[in-house]
């Protein structure tokens, strides 16, 4: 699974995106704060999302490799 899911985009990316129109449509004098607040949840985001891909790819390899001993173990008996 390399692509966001749908459960990232229903709970994360839609809600992310009307907060952030109607954070900045707040904000008619300087849009100043919604710019930020976009800037600092997307770098979050970004951070986040580079981690968990990480863990995922980790723990797929450490399963691939934990399923080859196993596959080993019974073809040795």
């Amino acid at each position: 699974m390399v692509g966001p899911s749908i459960i990232f985009y229903l709970f994360f990316g839609i809600p992310y995106i009307l907060v952030m129109y109607w954070l900045v449509k707040q904000d008619k004098k300087k849009r100043v704060l919604g710019m930020v607040v976009v800037t600092l949840i997307a770098v979050l985001g970004f951070m986040v999302s580079r981690i968990a891909s990480k863990n995922a790819e980790q723990n797929y390899k450490q399963h691939q490799i934990d399923s080859r001993a196993i596959e080993q173990e019974e073809t040795s008996k």
